[in-house]
Formats: structure tokens, C-alpha cells, sequence
């Protein structure tokens, strides 16, 4: 074939046209997917452009940033953006195309534009916000009820960053001597892996929530070029639907990062975190303090008005008491008055009845002294009679007749003792007092005793009048 040519005269070729076609320098808008800089200060750079909506990626080229160059276009970047220059950014840099016959093709970045990668960050930080917004979520974490006794820390931070260690000296050191239960969970807080780094360090305090009251993210000082992963969407989404409070100082005082914004509270740096816990443990001591005053105010006053109550009524009782002391005597004089002729008519009624049995005892002791002196003449006569029969028959009758008369005499005069102790016996029986005793009452009506139910109507108000005690009933008809 004659049109046959070499790879390297192809090469040539290639790098002629390109001269031809892109003499200048061209402006570019890239993502850098890599950034390695070597030993000798040069920076090798993989340009990438991705769809938007998948992420693929639609182009790749190399690229490069001599050292001479690259000495001057990092710390440009870097102090007017405050991010790093670094992958996963989207840049706008001036390029000269290159071709060579070994390496290939190639861009030689001669200059970079900052407030590019300002806007890109700032479109996407807003895209952020307006994402959390549209979602409903962006108020969630300061939603919440902050608990008054925050003592229970969850710390998301690295063990050997500068802001831990002064969150937990101001802590510990407080002045007023609060004892606080704390807990580090380790994690990248600048880089690429900050962002994952944080929401795994989340998971692991969301497993155990209930052993927490609120969760601190820390860290100290550093570039505002170190805190981009602040501002990333899954971070500042786990912040903001996270359970428990979440209190940000991240360690600038500058611009506020999505995660900030999100969370309950922002402070500028970890020290500050820990004095607004001191200050919030300080306020709950105080309410407490206050209630508890506030309780012992209360009691006292309750106190004091329930003293004074007892005094008024006592003196209100006293003469309650006398007055009721003085109406009772009163009452009881007036029933003792209406007693004591009613105590004398039954008096008198039993001395009567045992008058009549005295009298009936009186005569059957005269008739058996009459039968006894009827008797004993007789026997006088048959002792002159027996005078005159023989002394034998005579002692004997004569003896006989004694024993008679005495067992007689004996018999009758112990059945009148008989009879006088059962009547000493019945008129004890029959005392009103003792009748009383046994259960028995004196029903009375206006100062008279009452013997027959027709005495009484009904309405009618009546006293019964016990051995101690009486009361006072009415009349009902059964």
C-alpha cells in the first residue's frame, strides 16, 4: 500500500493539527477525579465530566500542573475558595493542549479561576439546603425538646484533636462541680471520609440512645478549606433526623455550614459547647433551687394559716364547750328534780307493800305463838294428869310430849325464819333501783310515770329513764 505511514509520523501528524486547531489557551470546566503531586512538586490531575443525573462519567483527560506553577496556583485556590484543591471539586482552568508521541495527550493547566469553584460550591450547598427544605426535615433537630438535665454526652470527634481535649477539660473543670457521664465515638473530621465517618459515628450512638441525652460534633480550629464535607447532604439529612439533640462546634466562626445549620444548636468552637452545657445544667440547678424554695415558702404559709385556724378555733371551742357543759348540768338538775318524787312515790308504794307483809307476818307469828301457848296448856294439864299415874308411864308419856312439843316448836319457828328471809329477799327484789339494774326503764311523760300504752299519743314525747342514763323518743304507732 503506498499510503502507509508510521505510528510516530502519525503522532507528528496529530500533534501539527492539534498546534493548528488549538494554538491558544482554552478555558475548561472540569471535576478533578484524582490529584497526585510527586517528589519534584508537579501535579498530575484526572479531569472528569459526569452526567448530572447518573453520575456517569462522559470524559477523562490527564492533566498537569508543572511545580514552578503549581507553587503558585495551590495556595491562590486554596486562600480565595477556602477548600482544598483537591478530587470530587469542579474547576475552571486555562489549559494548553499537548500532544506527544510517547505519553499521549495531555493538558498543561497554566491557571485556575476561584470564584468558579466559589459558585459551584456555593450552587451546591444551596442545592443541599433547598433539598433538606423541600423534604421537610431541615427543622427537625431544633424541634426538639432540649432535656434539662443534659449530663449524658455522646462526643463524635477525633481522640487526638486539639478541641476534644479542651471540651473536656472546660467540662470536667466546671465551677460548679457537675458530674458529667461522657462518651467518645471516633471519627474523621476533615477529608473525604469526613462526611461517612460522621453519620457511622451517628449509628452507632443512634444504638444506644437511651444511654444519652444529647450528642456534641467537635473539632478544633483547622481551615475553613477542611470542613466541605460540612456541608455534604447525607451528614446534614442524619443530623437533622437524628432523635436526641445535636449540638455542632466544628471550630469556625466564619461561614456556617449546612450541618450547623442543622443541627439544634451551633457554637463556635468546642470550649463553647461545653460552657453552654455547664450553663444549661446551671439553669436547671437554679429552677431547682427556686422550686424548691418555692415549696418550702408554700408549706410554711400553708403551715402558718392552719396554726392560726387551730388557735381561732380553739378559742371559738372553749366556750362552746362550757355553754354545752353548762346546758347538760342544767338538764341533768331538772331530770334529777323530775326524778326524785317519782324515786319517793315508788319508795313509798314498797314501804307500803312491805308494810302489809310485816303486818301479815306479825299476825301468822301471833297465831303460832297462840297455837304454841294452846299447846303448852295442854301439855300442863296432861302433866297434872300424868302426876297421878305411875312414874314409869308418866316419864315416858311426859317425855314423848316434850319431844313433840320441841321438834313442833323448832319446825314452826324455822318456817317463820323461812318466811321472813323470802320476804327480805322479794322487797330487795322489788326495789326500783335494782329492778332498774337488771335492764328495766321508767317510761315517763311530762314528769309522770307511765303505766298503760292509752296513756300515750302518738307525737307524744317521752323519757325513759334507765339506772344510769336517759333518753328522750316519740310516739309512733306500729
Amino acid at each position: 500500500m503506498d499510503n502507509q505511514i508510521t505510528l510516530q509520523e502519525l503522532n507528528s501528524l496529530i500533534q501539527e493539527n492539534l498546534q493548528l486547531s488549538f494554538p491558544d489557551q482554552i478555558w475548561v470546566t472540569a471535576e478533578i477525579g484524582e490529584l497526585k503531586v510527586n517528589r519534584n512538586g508537579h501535579c498530575y490531575i484526572e479531569l472528569v465530566e459526569k452526567d448530572k443525573q447518573t453520575d456517569t462519567i462522559l470524559a477523562r483527560s490527564r492533566a498537569t500542573i508543572w511545580a514552578w506553577q503549581f507553587r503558585f496556583i495551590k495556595p491562590y485556590f486554596e486562600t480565595t475558595t477556602g477548600q482544598a484543591l483537591t478530587s470530587g471539586i469542579n474547576v475552571l482552568v486555562s489549559v494548553t493542549v499537548e500532544f506527544h508521541n510517547v505519553y499521549g495527550l495531555s493538558l498543561n493547566i497554566k491557571d485556575i479561576d476561584p470564584a468558579y469553584t466559589l459558585g459551584d460550591m456555593a450552587r451546591k450547598r444551596q442545592q443541599v439546603i433547598d433539598r433538606l427544605t423541600e423534604e421537610g426535615i431541615i427543622e427537625m433537630n431544633r424541634e426538639l425538646e432540649f432535656p434539662d438535665i443534659p449530663s449524658r454526652i455522646a462526643i463524635i470527634s477525633s481522640p487526638t484533636a486539639a478541641g476534644y481535649e479542651d471540651f473536656m477539660n472546660q467540662l470536667n473543670a466546671n465551677r460548679s462541680g457537675f458530674q458529667f457521664y461522657t462518651k467518645l465515638f471516633e471519627a474523621t473530621m476533615q477529608g473525604n471520609d469526613c462526611s461517612a465517618s460522621i453519620t457511622g459515628a451517628l449509628d452507632f450512638v443512634y444504638a444506644y440512645e437511651d444511654l444519652f441525652d444529647v450528642v456534641v460534633i467537635i473539632r478544633g480550629g483547622g481551615s475553613q478549606m477542611d470542613l466541605s464535607c460540612f456541608d455534604d447532604y447525607n451528614l446534614a439529612a442524619h443530623i437533622a433526623q437524628f432523635p436526641m439533640p445535636v449540638l455542632t462546634g466544628i471550630g469556625h466562626e466564619k461561614d456556617e455550614s449546612v450541618a450547623d445549620m442543622v443541627a439544634f444548636q451551633k457554637l463556635k468552637t468546642p470550649t463553647a459547647v461545653a460552657e453552654f452545657l455547664i450553663e444549661r445544667m446551671e439553669s436547671a440547678e437554679d429552677n431547682v433551687n427556686e422550686l424548691e424554695q418555692l415549696f418550702i415558702n408554700e408549706v410554711n404559709e400553708l403551715l402558718s394559716r392552719e396554726k392560726q385556724r387551730v388557735e381561732d378555733a380553739t378559742r371559738l371551742f372553749k366556750p362552746l364547750i362550757k355553754s354545752n357543759i353548762d346546758r347538760n348540768l342544767y338538764r341533768l338538775g331538772n331530770l334529777g328534780n323530775r326524778v326524785k318524787p317519782l324515786i319517793g312515790d315508788i319508795i313509798e308504794q314498797e314501804k307500803f307493800v312491805l308494810s302489809n307483809h310485816a303486818e301479815k307476818l306479825k299476825n301468822i307469828a301471833s297465831s303460832n305463838i297462840k297455837d304454841a301457848k294452846n299447846i303448852l296448856q295442854e301439855l300442863t294439864s296432861e302433866t297434872v294428869y300424868l302426876n297421878k299415874m305411875t312414874n314409869r308411864n308418866a316419864l315416858q308419856n311426859l317425855t314423848e310430849k316434850k319431844q313433840k312439843l320441841k321438834h313442833l316448836s323448832a319446825r314452826t319457828f324455822e318456817n317463820e325464819l323461812h318466811k321472813i328471809d323470802w320476804l327480805e329477799r322479794n322487797n330487795k327484789l322489788i326495789d326500783p333501783k335494782n329492778i332498774m339494774k337488771r335492764g328495766f326503764s321508767i317510761t315517763m311523760k311530762n314528769g309522770k310515770a307511765i303505766k298503760n300504752a292509752s296513756q300515750l299519743d302518738e307525737g307524744d314525747t317521752i323519757e325513759n329513764v334507765f339506772y344510769k342514763g336517759k333518753v328522750k323518743s316519740v310516739v309512733k304507732r306500729g
